[in-house]
């Protein structure tokens, strides 16, 4: 509501100013949005990528790994089926593979009883010992294999890589096999935490079951996870990756890779939300490297607004003030330094013009009156204002047209009408400059005459009467006209000027009783009758 109210008060600078710095804030928006969602897609992406290859680099060390601890089972194997297998030979084997290869735990070697006749290092069985039959799963397969996890008697949690021993007859002699802990202190173990990240990343291996083999936590080791989605994929024997959730519910960037020697799958994987903090603060070092530039942007936007708005903010306040008389002139001084404010300008003061043309045609019209041309009571008193205003002494002439009664009766109203126009403008000719003469009746006027005395007056409607008495006239041929003078010689206030043309009007009808066609000034007439009268 109140930006709703600030656009509707607001002037052209500020709706440029909201146009621009919303225009400039929505991109700026826009583009630290489509940075945003580009770098998180490619951070995401090459996480994924990157947590890939990790775990194809690890299932590649434990799938080598593997591959040496077999070779050697088999070589070991090798050696029985050409020579008897005897204790003493069995004790050296195992003692052999388990300090040169620095990769199993433990040694065995079980005869074809199922009975233990090797074993190093000695603490953990005894010669002799029979396998129970949830660990004899290498004797009855009686081929090359890798065990799948199982708890030892000794408390750890071991897989078993054996290698059946046959002799040169073909007679199955017992198995021969390696065991590796898969706890900490197992090679397996030792493997993968050389590769233990610092960045919240860490990795897991799980067998074809879904059990953990390693974990960063110990403790989990042995469990079972195969009811999660990122283990499901890892167990299918591809390598790939995937976004999914671990068992405590984090979002995780995963890559996951088959080990294919024991049918297990490596999975390497980092929390979404540590992936996309770097983003952030990434974008945080953007903004504010980018807000000093923003700033001055912002800057320079509110200068040229200003600069643009300028001539027409000045054009509306002069439009404001139209009727002061220095308006034109002000606007005259306004820059209009591109071509829509310059024209704008133009067409402003022209407007004006125009409407002072307009209004001084209705003023002059107003105080004009329509037939003579000649000014009327509205003219006449706005004259009158001013002889009082500058305290301008005047004489006053009032003027009728003897028997015009008659000329309308005679010849009509159009005739008597031409008659006034005509003694109007006899009367504009006649006059001095300076001189203002009136319409003030039908055939009434009033002439005044400023700065000038009475005799002076006296003679000039003298001479005035003497001019129209002598001037042929429309249709009528001669009019005469009767006269009567009235003066304001100092102190010209509005009452002395109403009583010199109650002078004049009185001295006018002493004109007229004395036989018309002269001139009175108070109790002195001068006739001077024309000869056709």
């Amino acid at each position: 509501m109140l930006l709703l109210r600030y656009v509707l008060r607001a002037d052209l600078r500020r709706l440029i100013l909201l146009l621009t710095v919303g225009s400039v804030l929505v991109t700026l928006g826009n583009s630290y949005l489509a940075i945003y969602n580009v770098q998180r897609t490619l951070l995401v992406e090459n996480t994924l990528i990157a947590n890939q290859r990790y775990a194809s680099k690890v299932a590649e060390s434990a799938q080598m790994m593997l591959n040496t601890a077999q070779h050697s089972i088999a070589f070991s194997a090798s050696l029985f089926a050409k020579e008897p297998l005897t204790s003493v030979k069995a004790d050296e084997e195992v003692y052999r593979l388990v300090n040169q290869l620095d990769v199993f735990n433990s040694a065995i070697v079980v005869n074809s009883k199922a009975e233990v006749m090797a074993v190093y290092p000695e603490t953990t069985i005894s010669k002799g010992y029979v396998l129970p039959e949830n660990t004899r799963q290498s004797f009855y397969e009686r081929k090359p294999l890798i065990s799948n996890p199982f708890h030892s008697i000794s408390g750890h949690t071991i897989i078993s890589i054996s290698h059946p021993i046959w002799n040169e007859d073909g007679q199955y002699l017992g198995y021969i096999a390696g065991t590796i802990y898969l706890d900490k202190n197992g090679s397996l173990s030792r493997l993968m935490r050389e590769h233990y990240f610092t960045d919240h990343s860490y990795l897991y291996v799980v067998d074809q079951y879904g059990e953990l083999l390693f974990h960063i936590d110990p403790e989990r080791v042995g469990e079972n996870v195969a009811q999660m989605p990122l283990v499901q994929k890892a167990m299918t024997g591809f390598e790939g990756s995937a976004e999914g959730r671990n068992s405590k519910g984090i979002d995780m960037l995963a890559g996951f890779a088959p080990v294919r020697a024991a049918n297990w799958g490596v999975v390497v994987q980092k929390p979404r939300e540590q992936v996309l903090a770097s983003l952030d603060e990434h974008l945080m070092r953007v903004f504010w490297q980018s807000l000093p530039l923003a700033i001055l942007t912002l800057i320079v936007i509110w200068f040229l607004a200003l600069l643009i708005s300028r001539p027409l903010r000045q054009l509306a306040r002069n439009a404001e003030r139209v009727n002061e008389k220095d308006v034109q002139q002000s606007i005259l001084a306004i820059r209009s330094w591109y071509y829509e404010a310059s024209q704008l300008k133009m067409a402003v003061l022209n407007a004006i013009g125009l409407l002072n043309d307009k209004i001084h045609q209705l003023d002059t019209v107003s105080q004009t009156d329509p037939l003579t041309n000649l000014y009327n009571r509205r003219g006449m008193q706005r004259l009158l204002d001013e002889f009082e205003a500058n305290n301008e002494p005047f004489s006053v002439l009032a003027l009728d047209i003897d028997h015009f009664k008659a000329v309308n009766d005679r010849y009509g109203h159009d005739v008597g009408d031409l008659v006034i126009q005509q003694l109007a403008f006899q009367m504009k000719t006649f006059i001095r400059e300076g001189d203002i003469a009136c319409r003030v009746g039908g055939e009434e006027f009033l002439v005044f005459l400023p700065n000038t005395n009475a005799e002076k007056a006296f003679n000039l409607a003298q001479s005035l009467r003497e001019s129209i008495a002598s001037t042929q006239m429309p249709k009528v041929q001669r009019i005469t006209v009767s006269v009567g003078l009235g003066c304001v010689h100092e102190s010209v206030t509005m009452q002395n000027i109403d009583l010199a043309i109650k002078q004049a009007d009185r001295a006018l009808y002493k004109a007229k009783n004395a036989g018309r066609n002269c001139v009175c000034f108070s109790d002195h007439v001068s006739s001077s009758k024309s000869s056709d009268h």
